[in-house]
């Protein structure tokens, strides 16, 4: 199956809040963008294999000339929420004639090929797959074919949304563990976790 990848990410500015007890509005932007080209580093290499095409969902300059210097596609984000631009990334990629779409946060920086090829396989045996964050709560990533009438939940406790939503369509939703996408970097343990990946890659 070949999928379309889709990053989505708010300004730098407004990013990660949820660690501003811990880091600087300048350390917040430098985190979130060296996840981000670690995600962007993972999928950009993947199209003509298991991606057809990697996008980006942005409304922040900065992020888009990223995006596109690291060989992206860029969509410009006009909605105000989350869920509300990856309705209007998948209007995009359904009016494409895209097959599948894949969504990935761009905090997720241990994400592997080996984790992507792990969701298309599975896709391949039904509607939707969904990986949870390491806690079983947080939806840390989800691809589903299209068309798809799934509406995107993500937020409190979007796992059990997203299953539940499926389920209510018919649709079959399979669930997919990984300890490398299930980390997100939202706290201070996810955060040290990440920093210690970073220096033990450090020559």
């Amino acid at each position: 199956m070949i999928c379309h990848a889709v990053i989505p990410l708010k300004p730098l500015a407004r990013a990660k809040s949820r660690l501003a007890d811990l880091l600087t509005p300048e350390e917040r932007q430098a985190l979130v963008r060296s996840m981000f080209l670690r995600v962007l580093g993972t999928l950009v290499p993947l199209r003509g294999s298991l991606l057809a095409e990697v996008w980006v969902i942005s409304r922040d300059p900065e992020v888009q000339n990223l995006a596109t210097l690291h060989g992206a596609r860029v969509i410009y984000d006009q909605a105000e929420d989350l869920n509300g631009a990856l309705a209007q990334a998948h209007a995009t990629l359904e009016d494409l004639g895209a097959p599948a779409m894949l969504v990935i946060p761009a905090d997720v920086p241990l994400l592997s090929a080996a984790d992507v090829a792990a969701m298309l396989d599975l896709l391949a045996q039904t509607d939707v797959v969904l990986v949870p964050d390491r806690h079983g709560q947080g939806t840390n990533a989800l691809a589903m074919h299209l068309p798809c009438r799934l509406p995107f939940l993500f937020g409190s406790e979007s796992a059990a949304q997203h299953q539940a939503a499926a389920a209510a369509l018919g649709l079959r939703c399979q669930i997919l563990t990984s300890p490398t996408l299930g980390l997100d970097v939202d706290d201070a343990a996810s955060l040290g976790v990440y920093r210690g990946m970073e220096q033990s890659s450090t020559p």
